[in-house]
């Protein structure tokens, strides 16, 4: 997956370890999808010194 290795940062085809049998390459790409979406590791907090420029319309 494209995606997965731009997310990682790498510029180079990366194996998901499905073992290039239908049901383990499926369940290997929903796990990427799955860590992908759940970010890594910062998570947005209302309030916070950027939202606030944001929603002040600030530039950052």
């Amino acid at each position: 997956m494209e995606a997965y290795a731009a997310w990682l940062g790498s510029n180079r085809w990366l194996r998901l370890g499905g073992g290039h049998r239908a049901a383990g390459d499926c369940l290997a790409a929903r796990d990427a999808l799955v860590r992908m979406s759940e970010g890594r590791g910062t998570a947005f907090v209302p309030g916070s010194v950027l939202a606030v420029s944001a929603a002040a319309g600030g530039a950052e």
